[in-house]
C-alpha cells in the first residue's frame, strides 16, 4: 500500500537534486478546492494530455522523481498531495478512496487541469485511481497502476500462525500515538519518538517539503485513515464496499496494470503463506487489466513494490504507451 503498509517509518533513498527540484517553490502550489481547503499540485511539461500521478499510503511526490522529467518530455506531469499529505490541508471527511476521488476531481476543476486525464496510480493509489474512473469516467482517458491495491487483494487463505503474525496491528495505536504527540508539539528532528525518520542527502526544497509533514497531526491521522478504510485487518474496510458498489467496465480504456518482479509481502510468515498471497495479488492484477478490452496486466522483473523506483523505465513506457493509445479509436 506504499510507506504505510506497515509501522510509518519514512526512510527516502538517497537522491541526488534533480533539475526540476532547483525550481522556486517546485514542491509547493496550493489550490483552493471549497469549503475553505487547499491542496497541493504540482506540474511540469506542456504537452497533452496530463498525467496525474497518486501515490500510495503515506508516500510522496518524491516517490516519482525517477520518471517525472522522463515523462514530462512527452506529456503534461501533475503530482499532487492529498489531504493530511505534503503540504495540503487536513481532509473534513474520513480518507476512504471516494472521498479522496472526489477531493482529487475538485482540485482538478479549481486547478483547470484539462480533462479527460491519464492516472498514474501505485500501490494504494492504485486503488484511488479506480474509484476515481469508476466515478468520474468521462475524466479519464487511460490509466497505469503501478503494483497497484485493489479491492479483493486480502482474499486469501493462510495456516493459523501465519494469520495470527499477518493481522498483527502495531500500526494503529504507534499512529495514534504520534498523533497526540504532534498534537502536544512534541516531535522534533532530534527526537522523532520513532514517528518518523528524517530523510537524508536532500537539497533544502525537498528536505522541507518531506519533513514539514511529520510535525503536523493530519500526517498521521490521514494516514491511519486510510489504511483502516482499506485494510480489513485494521478497519472496516469501506474502501472495498465502495470500490465494488461503484465498479464498472473501463470499455477500451487504454490500461496498463504493472506487478513487481519480487514481491514485498510479510517476511515473517511462512513461504507457502507468502506464496498465497502473491498469486491473490497477481490474479487481482490480472482482473484489473480485464476490465478493459485494451488492458495488459505485466511483470516488471527485478523490481519490489516501488517499481517506479527500481525500473523507472518500465513505468515510462507504460505511460508512454496509454498517451499514445488515449487518442486512439
Amino acid at each position: 500500500m506504499g510507506k504505510l503498509s506497515g509501522i510509518l517509518c519514512v526512510t527516502l533513498p538517497l537522491l541526488i537534486l534533480p533539475a526540476w527540484a532547483q525550481a522556486e517553490n517546485s514542491f509547493k502550489h496550493l489550490v483552493d478546492i471549497g469549503g475553505g481547503r487547499q491542496l497541493n499540485i504540482v506540474c511540469t511539461g506542456t504537452g497533452s494530455p496530463t498525467a496525474v500521478f497518486i501515490q500510495g499510503a503515506g508516500s510522496d511526490i518524491t516517490d516519482w522523481r525517477k520518471v517525472k522529467e522522463p515523462v514530462a518530455s512527452f506529456a503534461r506531469a501533475c503530482f499532487y498531495d492529498r489531504a493530511g499529505f505534503g503540504y495540503s490541508d487536513a481532509p473534513d471527511k474520513p480518507s476512504t478512496a471516494e472521498n479522496v476521488a472526489d477531493d482529487l476531481h475538485a482540485l482538478l476543476r479549481a486547478a483547470r487541469i484539462k480533462r479527460p486525464v491519464v492516472l498514474v496510480g501505485h500501490s494504494l493509489g492504485g486503488l484511488f485511481a479506480t474509484m476515481y474512473a469508476d466515478k468520474f469516467g468521462p475524466d479519464v482517458m487511460g490509466m497505469v497502476l503501478v503494483d497497484p491495491s485493489f479491492a479483493g487483494q486480502f482474499d486469501y487463505t493462510l495456516s493459523e500462525k501465519d494469520r495470527e503474525i499477518n493481522q498483527s496491528d502495531q500500526f494503529g495505536p504507534l499512529m495514534r500515538t504520534c498523533i497526540k504527540l504532534a498534537e502536544d508539539k512534541k516531535l522534533s528532528a532530534n527526537d522523532s519518538h520513532g514517528c518518523f525518520h528524517l530523510p537524508s542527502h536532500l537539497a533544502p526544497q525537498e528536505t522541507q517539503y518531506v519533513t514539514q509533514q511529520f510535525f503536523r497531526p493530519s500526517y498521521y491521522a490521514s494516514g491511519l485513515s486510510e489504511v483502516e478504510n482499506f485494510d480489513p485487518r485494521s478497519g472496516p474496510a469501506i474502501d472495498i464496499k465502495q470500490e465494488r458498489r461503484l465498479r464498472r467496465s473501463f470499455g477500451n480504456l487504454p490500461l496498463e496494470v504493472l506487478t513487481a518482479g519480487s514481491n514485498s509481502f510479510n517476511t515473517a510468515i511462512s513461504e507457502a503463506g507468502r506464496t498465497a498471497i502473491e498469486v491473490v495479488w497477481k490474479h487481482g492484477h490480472d482482473r484489473l487489466a480485464q476490465r478493459s478490452t485494451r488492458g495488459e496486466s505485466i511483470m516488471v522483473p527485478n523490481s519490489h513494490h516501488f517499481i517506479q523506483l527500481d525500473q523507472p523505465d518500465a513505468v515510462v513506457s507504460a505511460i508512454r504507451k496509454v498517451v499514445s493509445e488515449a487518442g486512439q479509436p
